[in-house]
């Protein structure tokens, strides 16, 4: 791959399991997670005093000012998110593979984070299909669109059958990651 399998994704190193290689590799990204965060929000929340000693900054300064700023704004927030996700899936991984020193406490409080975020954006489809039942409304964002039991029961059914669909769409991907690990340790 190159860089040494770059920085992110360090080889395997002499004897060294599989377990322990991915324990590895999902600390470098959390590590890499923690850092980015409040980076990112540090950024975010002074960009209003940072962009006003940009602003009158004149030609090859102001386009290098600009550049530095627009690229932080864009790399840092994702390395925080493709951080999080990357040290979440090689702890997965790490949990069920051969590692020569067992964690069972570390490895039951990563599983139960795989969990939260693979099952996620289950919850979520399920939660606005079941305010939309409650409420009589239902909500899209883009376009931006409103419709009510009351008014258009039809288009509100069919967003409310939307959510279901999408929340079985979405069991059904993390079911099929989590139905080998789950059901071979059993």
């Amino acid at each position: 791959m190159g860089l040494d399998t770059m920085l992110l994704f360090p080889k395997a190193r002499e004897g060294e399991s599989a377990g322990d290689l991915n324990r590895r590799r999902g600390s470098v990204c959390l590590l890499a997670a923690v850092i980015a965060t409040p980076m990112s929000i540090w950024l975010f929340s002074n960009l209003e005093n940072i962009w006003p000693q940009i602003m009158p900054l004149e030609g090859s300064a102001f386009l290098a000012g600009a550049t530095a700023l627009g690229t932080a704004l864009a790399i840092l927030p994702l390395i925080a998110g493709l951080g999080f996700l990357l040290a979440i899936w090689f702890g997965v991984e790490s949990v069920f593979q051969s590692r020569r020193h067992p964690t069972p406490v570390i490895d039951k409080l990563i599983v139960g984070a795989g969990l939260l975020v693979w099952f996620a954006p289950v919850i979520a489809a399920l939660a606005s299909a079941g305010r939309a039942l409650a409420t009589g409304r239902i909500h899209f964002v883009r376009p931006p669109r409103d419709y009510l039991l009351a008014t258009d029961p039809i288009a509100y059914w069919q967003g409310v059958g939307f959510w279901i669909i999408m929340a079985g769409l979405f069991g059904f991907l993390a079911w099929r990651y989590w139905r080998g690990k789950l059901l071979a340790r059993a």
